[in-house]
């Protein structure tokens, strides 16, 4: 079973956005914080949906490679890249 993401407060940034999200799995929860840069945003989404859709795949990808408590507390969705290179392609089919 997968955890489930809850997407929390949005708050704009001067290049990106931030998020609180939650994921719950088997009574347990992770809080984290994320970003999401512009640039990421459009090479995901093309601008297609609200970037709190982009922040829910990127979740979901990461929950389809590793354990939610393996997930950092906090970062920006651009490192995603450096663990997991195949993002560009697979994420944008998440959305």
């Amino acid at each position: 079973m997968m955890a489930r993401i809850e997407i929390g407060t949005e708050t704009e940034g001067k290049n990106n956005w931030k998020y609180q999200v939650r994921l719950k799995e088997r009574g347990e929860t992770q809080n984290h914080e994320v970003t999401l840069n512009w640039s990421d945003y459009d090479l995901w989404s093309h601008g297609r949906v609200a970037p709190e859709k982009v922040v829910r795949a990127a979740f979901k990808f990461l929950l389809e490679r590793e354990s939610a408590s393996s997930i950092l507390a906090k970062f920006d969705c651009s490192v995603i890249r450096r663990y997991f290179p195949e993002v560009d392609a697979e994420l944008p089919k998440l959305i």
